[in-house]
């Protein structure tokens, strides 16, 4: 087992989402059939559900697109600053 750290968050229906796709997963696969191939497409098919669907369409939101867009902006913000052309720009 890993240690867990619980932290505050800046929204808090994310938990209820989270909570939500934990409660989903019996209904993709039966408790105690699954593998890692199983539950990877558990995850793959929770990552195409929509969140915030009650809102306008320009903020609901899709885990996998989501996800990788939260990345590159934390990846691209933690970038250290070279000079290119007497510019400083973050390293590509």
């Amino acid at each position: 087992m890993s240690s867990v750290v619980i932290g505050p968050t800046r929204d808090r229906s994310v938990l209820g989402i989270m909570v939500d796709f934990a409660k989903a997963v019996p209904f993709h696969v039966e408790p105690g059939q699954w593998d890692e191939g199983t539950l990877r497409a558990v995850e793959e098919r929770l990552a195409e559900t929509p969140c915030y669907a009650e809102r306008p369409d320009s903020q609901v939101i899709f885990p996998q697109k989501k996800a990788s867009e939260a990345l590159m902006t934390k990846w691209l913000a933690n970038l250290p600053l070279q000079p290119t052309g007497g510019r400083w720009t973050g390293v590509h």
